[in-house]
């Protein structure tokens, strides 16, 4: 998720971009580019699967620094404390998404940002914590891989 106009709003983008050339991977991923609360929703109902949304979140880390969290965690600290450039946030498309019935585990894999001001690409010191931020990634995406032991979807669609 994120808006690649905004610096390291853009880190979960090119973290899911960068995970999706990876073979064991690519079939998993899809971007959420300026999602909005509705569209999160809605791709959570469609998937029916367990999913790891990855984000630029301040959650009062040191900048560079990610957390791996359940959507129960997330949502209130998402609704407190996140930035966010989806108009209704992350937190409320996972509550919309509940609502409506989807009863798999979601995750989050946050990353506290250096930099939110307008401008294209990841900060230079987001850009040096990468390649440690997307093995992280592919760790946690392994765990609810194994966890969960569901097959890729058949189709990508975002």
């Amino acid at each position: 998720m994120g808006s690649p106009l905004g610096s390291d709003d853009g880190i979960g983008l090119a973290l899911v971009q960068a995970l999706s050339r990876d073979a064991a991977f690519a079939s998993y991923c899809e971007l959420l580019e300026n999602a909005d609360a509705a569209t999160v929703a809605s791709a959570l109902i469609e998937w029916r699967r367990p999913v790891i949304l990855a984000d630029a979140a301040n959650m009062r880390l040191t900048p560079g620094e990610c957390k791996f969290f359940e959507d129960r965690e997330a949502s209130a600290i998402l609704k407190t404390s996140s930035v966010s450039t989806h108009g209704l946030g992350l937190a409320e498309g996972l509550e919309l998404a509940r609502t409506l019935g989807f009863d798999q585990s979601a995750y989050f894999f946050g990353v506290q940002p250096f930099d939110l001001s307008p401008g294209y690409g990841l900060s230079p010191e987001m850009t040096a914590k990468f390649p440690l931020l997307l093995s992280a990634l592919r760790t946690a995406c392994s765990r609810v891989m194994k966890k969960s032991k569901h097959s890729p979807p058949r189709h990508k669609g975002r």
